[in-house]
C-alpha cells in the first residue's frame, strides 16, 4: 500500500493485495485491490476491485468506483461477475484522509520493540 500527500489538501492512497491457498485438490486465488484520489478541493475518485478464482476455473469479480464533486451528492457505480450492477448518486459528503495521519512518531510511540533499538555511537571523523 502507499500513500501520498502534497500538504494542502490533496492525498493519494492504494493497495493491492492478494493470495493463493491449497485445497482439497487444487490451488484457489483471491485478491483486492483499492485506490482514491482526491485534489485540494476534495473533489476525486475512489475506486476498486475484489476477485477470486477457484481451483477448477471458477471466478468471481465486483469493480466499484465513487466520483466525489464537493456537490454533496455522491456517484457511486459498479458491477460484478455474478450479474449485481449499479449506478446511483447518494447525498453523502465526502470524507478521505487530507494530511498524513500516522507517521513516525505514531510508531514509535505503539512499539515497544522499536523504542527499545539504542541509538548508535557517533564517532568523530
Amino acid at each position: 500500500w502507499g500513500e501520498k500527500y502534497n500538504g494542502r489538501g490533496s492525498s493519494m492512497k492504494y493497495t493491492d493485495k492478494w493470495a493463493e491457498r491449497l485445497e482439497d485438490d487444487g490451488w484457489t486465488k483471491w485478491g483486492d485491490k483499492w485506490d482514491e484520489s482526491f485534489d485540494d478541493n476534495g473533489h476525486g475518485v475512489k475506486q476498486g476491485e475484489t476477485w477470486w478464482q477457484g481451483a477448477h476455473g471458477e471466478h468471481w469479480n465486483r469493480t466499484w468506483g465513487e466520483r466525489h464533486n464537493g456537490s454533496g451528492w455522491i456517484h457511486k457505480y459498479g458491477k460484478s461477475s455474478s450479474g449485481e450492477h449499479w449506478d446511483t448518486h447518494v447525498q453523502q459528503e465526502t470524507w478521505y484522509e487530507k494530511y498524513p495521519h500516522y507517521g513516525f512518531e505514531h510508531c514509535y510511540e505503539n512499539s515497544e520493540q522499536l523504542r527499545q533499538v539504542q541509538k548508535p555511537k557517533r564517532t568523530e571523523l
